[in-house]
This record gives structure tokens, C-alpha cells and sequence, in this order.
């Protein structure tokens, strides 16, 4: 594929048919599995990610961002369209986009709009890959494999490979009247296999060696007694656990090569910076960062997600706009993963299309006294098996209180589970509330609430 070179990128393009404007160029960073406080901006000093942290430093940090299905087929889904999955209907693994659903996903609005647009790493929606449609694609199907080989046909983790093809992508002849937009999406720091490991490179494995890692208060034994053995019995989150976090030995040993995989993305978004730097593009591109969900690291005996926990459902989340002086400004307001194809089309001066469900959050970047969200459904829909039975989820987030509830699947209504919680005396989730005497009222509000965000989520 033929570009045209050029380091300093300006694109002066007709805006709503009245004025000219230059508009940046957007690379967008996706991880894995990385839970909210898997970096060492917020206070994690268990790991290392400072080139991460540099981009929250200087951009904006979302202190209370969510994933709204916590799965990678379905958030992935929900970030590439900006619809909640009751929505796109996407819950599987093997279901594709329409042609009309992937024209309306931010890649390809950019691409009609002028966009020079890249794709690189996990995909995860469906089995089919659009390679066509983008103009640089080095995406991959499935889940993938962290044991790759280069172009020379040497040993290559996976991560490194991505950052390597990010270069590329970054050092290639583009047409110098048009901006990129470069999704990288990460494996990491997923594990590889089932019932999985983590498996980082192997250049890191002295890395944490000597640090005693802060486990999660609720993943000690007692806590598993937090659900009734319907819902844990034969349980994929706690099967995975049993090969994961078993022993205090065993989750200190997961936790550091979990947080290894997140070093040798760090590594990565420290390259993908300077480059930006060497060619002249940094002060012109912009750049996001979240996670496709979060991640238990042994909260309540479990591995995996799915569920409505905060270790399962909030992720991290920054924006860095060079063009304007944020200066490590922190939001506070829910965010979600929805937001992030709006967002993206904003900066990009697209015209959001009204199937999108997300909010653009360059409006709460600019002033945070904005209206905004108070609340958020939650859903994760699952035809269990006897093989995979994780109860499918449902519930709501309101302002500092959380209901979910557990059943089968959604042809019955028969409940297994609820949770309730205050965060404001309570934000580690260790006492539930939904069966506790003098709650009867906030219960009855917070069902209502979620019948209300459930209806709105259609």
C-alpha cells in the first residue's frame, strides 16, 4: 500500500460545511483484562507503568470508568459502536457485525470522513475479520497467542510484536492531507489458554521478584462464603481460580506476571510516545487508553469477570490532547466504554449518529459542572453449559450505591443472587447488603433504578 510521507501532519478540511479546521491525529490503546487499579498512577505501587502514568499526568484521568458487559467479544463490540450490547446484540464469540453495524462503528466514520485508518492486535468481535475496509490492518482473529515470530522469523512476545507493527504504522508514506486513526488493541494482559496462565515476556520475569504484592482484602477465604453454592458450584470463575490463586503462593506468583504483561505494555506506549516525538506528530495526535474490562486477581475465591464487581467492570481510562493543557486533571464522573467512540468522532469533528448510545466526554473535559450520567446498566447475558455455567448479570450503578442480580439466563426470572451496596461505608464491596434487615427501602430504589437504566439501555 502506496502513502505519501509526511511528519507533520495538517489537515485543514471543510468542517460542517462553514469553516476550516485542523483535526488531530488519534491513536487509540486498548488493553485486556486490566482492572482499574493495575497501574501505579492511582496509587498502585506493586507495579511499574510509568509511561501510562505519564499520559494521565499530562491529559485527563477518569477516576470512575466502567465497562458496560464485562467480556472482550461484547465490550469490544460496544466500544467500536457505542451501543450498550441489548443494542448490537453482539454476546458471543462468533457473531459478526451487519455491513450497516460496522459502517457505524468509529473506524469507518472516520474513514468516510478522511481518515487514514490502522487496526492492530486482538479484533474480537466475530469470526470475521474486515481487513478490507481498513487501510493498514495487522489484526488477528480468536484470542491469539503471546509466542509469535518476527519478520526474520526470531522469538517474539506478542506484545513486542504489536509495538513493532505500531511503528510501522507510525513510520509509513501516508497521504499528507490526512489525519490517522491507529486502534492498537492489546492481548495483555489476558491469559493464554484454559483454564489460562499469564504469560509475559520472559525478559521480565526478575520483575516484582522481591515485592510482596498487596492481595485484595475480599480474596481471602471468608469471602467466598459471599455467594451461595448454586452460584459457585462448577462456576468458571472458580474453577480458574483453583489453577490461579489457590494459595497465597500461587496468587502472588499469577499477580506479577499479570502485572509483568502490563510492564510490557507500558514498554510499548513509552515507544509509540517517542516516535511521535522523533517524526513530529506528537503535538498534533491524541491519545486513549482504557481496558476491555477488568479483572478478578481473587476477589470472593474467583479468576475471570463477567460479574458485576468493581475488580470486574471498572477499568482505567485517560485522555491526552496535546493541544490543550490539562496538566493531570482527574474527572470524576461515570464514564463508560460506550463514550469512547463518540468521544472519538468528536475530537475527530465527525457527527455522532444518533444509534450511538455513549456520551462524547470531551464535554466533561471541558467543563466538569456539565450534566452528566448519574447512573449505568449493567449486563452480561451467558447460555450457560455444563461446561462453562457462569450465571448471567444484571443491575445498576447509581450515584454511590450498586444492585445486581444473578440468574440462569434471560428466559427465566428466577434469581439466584443479589448484591447491594453503599459506597459510601462500604467501597471494597465487602458487605452486602440485599438480604440486610432496615434495606428493604434502598432495595426497592435501587431495583427501580435499574428497571429505569435497563429500559434505557435498549
Amino acid at each position: 500500500m502506496l502513502f505519501f510521507h509526511c511528519k507533520d501532519i495538517r489537515n485543514n478540511i471543510e468542517a460542517n460545511g462553514e469553516e476550516k479546521q485542523e483535526r488531530p491525529n488519534i491513536i487509540f490503546l486498548l488493553t485486556d483484562d486490566q482492572r482499574w487499579d493495575a497501574l501505579s498512577y492511582v496509587g498502585n505501587k506493586s507495579l511499574q507503568t510509568p509511561n501510562i502514568d505519564a499520559l494521565a499526568t499530562k491529559g485527563i484521568y477518569f477516576n470512575n470508568a466502567y465497562v458496560t458487559t464485562s467480556i472482550c467479544a461484547v465490550s469490544r463490540a460496544s466500544i467500536l459502536s457505542g451501543q450498550y450490547a441489548r443494542r448490537h446484540q453482539i454476546w458471543g464469540f462468533s457473531k459478526n457485525f451487519t455491513e450497516e453495524q460496522l459502517n457505524n462503528t468509529y473506524p469507518l466514520l472516520l474513514k468516510k470522513s478522511g481518515y487514514t485508518i490502522g487496526f492492530i492486535g486482538k479484533y474480537g468481535v466475530g469470526n470475521q475479520l474486515p481487513e478490507d475496509k481498513f487501510d493498514y490492518w495487522k489484526g488477528f482473529s480468536g484470542q491469539g497467542t503471546f509466542d509469535q515470530k518476527d519478520d526474520q522469523g526470531n522469538p517474539i512476545h506478542l506484545t513486542e510484536k504489536i509495538g513493532g507493527q505500531a511503528l510501522e504504522f507510525l513510520n509509513s508514506q501516508r497521504e499528507a492531507s490526512k489525519p490517522f486513526c491507529l486502534s492498537i488493541s492489546f492481548k495483555a494482559p489476558h491469559v493464554e489458554g484454559d483454564p489460562g496462565y499469564f504469560l509475559p515476556n520472559k525478559a521480565y520475569d526478575s520483575l516484582y521478584t522481591d515485592t510482596k504484592i498487596k492481595v485484595p482484602e475480599t480474596s481471602k477465604p471468608t469471602f467466598f462464603d459471599h455467594f451461595p453454592e448454586r452460584f459457585t458450584k462448577n462456576n468458571v470463575a472458580r474453577n480458574r481460580w483453583e489453577s490461579r490463586f489457590a494459595t497465597p503462593e500461587m496468587q502472588q506468583a499469577s499477580i506479577k506476571k499479570y502485572y509483568q504483561l502490563i510492564f510490557g505494555v507500558d514498554k510499548v506506549v513509552g515507544e509509540i510516545v517517542e516516535n511521535l516525538k522523533k517524526t513530529g506528530q506528537d503535538k498534533n495526535t491524541v491519545i486513549l487508553f482504557t481496558s476491555d474490562n477488568g479483572f478478578y486477581l481473587g476477589e470472593y475465591g474467583f479468576a475471570g469477570k463477567w460479574y458485576g464487581s468493581d475488580p470486574s467492570i471498572r477499568v482505567p481510562m485517560i485522555i491526552y490532547d496535546p493541544r490543550k493543557q490539562s496538566e493531570g486533571k482527574r474527572v470524576d464522573k461515570k464514564v463508560l466504554n460506550i463514550d469512547i467512540a463518540p468521544t472519538i468522532l468528536s475530537i475527530a469533528n465527525v457527527k455522532i449518529p444518533e444509534t450511538i448510545q455513549g456520551k462524547d466526554l470531551t464535554k466533561i473535559m471541558q467543563n466538569q459542572e456539565v450534566q452528566w450520567r448519574d447512573s449505568f446498566f449493567y449486563e452480561h447475558l451467558w447460555k450457560s453449559s455444563d461446561r462453562y455455567y457462569i450465571p448471567s448479570t444484571e443491575g445498576v450503578v447509581w450515584k454511590d450505591k450498586k444492585y445486581m442480580k444473578y440468574f440462569m439466563n434471560e428466559d427465566t426470572d428466577e434469581v439466584i443472587f443479589e448484591e447491594l451496596y453503599d459506597f459510601s461505608i462500604d467501597s471494597k464491596e465487602t458487605k452486602n447488603l440485599a438480604s440486610g434487615k432496615g434495606q428493604e427501602d434502598l432495595k426497592q430504589i435501587m431495583k427501580q433504578r435499574y428497571e429505569l437504566a435497563k429500559k434505557e439501555a435498549q
